[in-house]
């Protein structure tokens, strides 16, 4: 039965494609298909990479994934055979930030059973690491049928995810079938991968490689510091809201608004979580009658403004590095969060709304050692602003709580590596 949906949806996959592309077009992204014409022959496995044998093939389906399999890289290339790493994404931001991990980083083709297994032939990985829930049938099969060993890294699957898959159980069984061990990311994760078709012997718990790479290294931390003084900033109060959603910018901003009222000093940086939506951002700004300026146009900065609307990726950390205090979006809509720990690297307290499913762990280690604050309304979320500007030394206890919330929960890059290294043949001296 799971062959025979297989196939299915084999047959459905140009369409699903194709529905998928004309959705994107309509989205405010749809610039990001641009480079589409370019990227045919990659998506359609025309363009095939040429490795050294028995290479380690790592897929990373987006930038925050490949960001969060970058501390192993360097340690696989010491495992691989050959010394060879393969990383494939589905997006060109992806790829661009995989090109800086290696020199062989391609586009994942579309999830066709003949074009994986062209993929594959050509790529012959001795592999194959997948990142969180890239979860391909196709992918996956292609790859068992031709005897790599494929283990799921950082993996995570939602309680909609789980549903699904034991709806179609069939697939579920096949799919898992050709996995060869499954590194969870929290334990939550752990006990929904093991209600699937899934032997317990193929399962371990190696935490959140994330929580690992977050660091205090504020990048473009010079370009920044003149921003803010040319800006009149040095001696401003800074809240920033980052990886923020279009669905709660009205949210955040209204909440801005009271917090000026009752912190006068109060300035804003706002950064959505996709550079290319600014536009949308700037026009609420205006609309409330805030000054702004706009990262990329801060050679010509206006002076004294109220907001700045970071239109680069990159510079977030940065940015939280030069602020008290932080909100981490993707929270108060239903995209279930970003990395709610990133600005715990610079101590800093950190406020999110209910919605965490994606960053569940970093979360309840917030809360509970009281580095993190819940909010849900833009009142609630501008009187937990007010209250830590206005003492201090909560901000201060606060910050420090968030930074113990972060230490907690590393560890994972070890953990991660003791269990890939058992697919993988010694390296021979030379």
């Amino acid at each position: 039965m799971g062959i025979f949906l297989l196939l299915v949806y084999n047959l459905l996959a140009p369409a699903i494609a194709l529905c998928y592309a004309a959705l994107f077009l309509l989205s405010p992204r749809r610039g990001l298909l641009g480079n589409l014409r370019k990227e045919l022959a990659e998506r359609l496995a025309l363009s095939l990479p040429s490795l050294p044998e028995r290479s380690i093939w790592v897929h990373a389906a987006s930038l925050g994934e490949v960001r969060a399999v970058k501390p192993l890289v360097p340690l696989l290339r010491g495992l691989a055979p050959s010394g060879g790493i393969l990383i494939t994404s589905s997006t060109s931001s992806g790829r661009s930030e995989a090109l800086e991990l290696t020199p062989h980083a391609v586009l994942l083709p579309l999830d066709s059973y003949p074009m994986m297994r062209r993929f594959i032939s050509a790529a012959r990985p001795e592999l194959l690491v997948i990142a969180e829930t890239e979860l391909w049938p196709n992918l996956i099969c292609a790859a068992g049928a031709a005897g790599v060993p494929v283990v799921l890294v950082n993996a995570r699957i939602s309680p909609r995810t789980l549903s699904f898959y034991r709806f179609l159980y069939p697939v579920a069984r096949l799919l898992f079938s050709n996995v060869s061990r499954i590194c969870a990311q929290s334990r939550g994760d752990l006990e929904r991968f093991s209600m699937l078709p899934v032997p317990g012997s193929k399962l371990a718990l190696t935490g959140n490689l994330k929580h690992d790479q977050v660091a205090d290294e504020a990048k473009g931390a010079d370009e920044i510091r003149i921003f803010l003084e040319r800006a009149g900033w040095k001696e401003k109060r800074i809240f920033c809201a980052g990886s923020t959603h279009p669905e709660e910018e009205d949210i955040i901003l209204d909440a801005f608004l009271k917090l000026r009222r009752a912190v006068p000093d109060a300035r804003l940086i706002l950064a959505p979580r996709h550079p290319e939506s600014s536009s949308s951002s700037a026009e609420k700004l205006r609309k409330r009658g805030l000054a702004l300026q706009e990262w990329s146009r801060r050679a010509d900065a206006a002076s004294a403004p109220d907001c700045l609307l970071l239109d680069k990726t990159g510079l977030l950390a940065g940015m939280y590095a030069f602020s008290e205090l932080v909100f981490v979006g993707g929270t108060l809509d239903d995209t279930g969060g970003h990395n709610v720990l990133e600005p715990s690297a610079f101590s800093r307290p950190v406020l999110f709304g209910p919605n965490t499913r994606n960053t569940r762990d970093g979360a309840a280690a917030l809360l509970e050692k009281g580095g993190g604050f819940t909010v849900r309304t833009a009142d609630e979320l501008a009187d937990a602003a007010i209250r830590l500007f206005k003492t201090p030394s909560a901000m201060a206890q606060a910050g420090a709580a968030s930074r113990a919330a972060l230490v907690s929960l590393q560890g994972a890059t070890r953990s991660t590596m003791e269990k890939l290294a058992e697919f993988l043949p010694p390296r021979p001296l030379r």
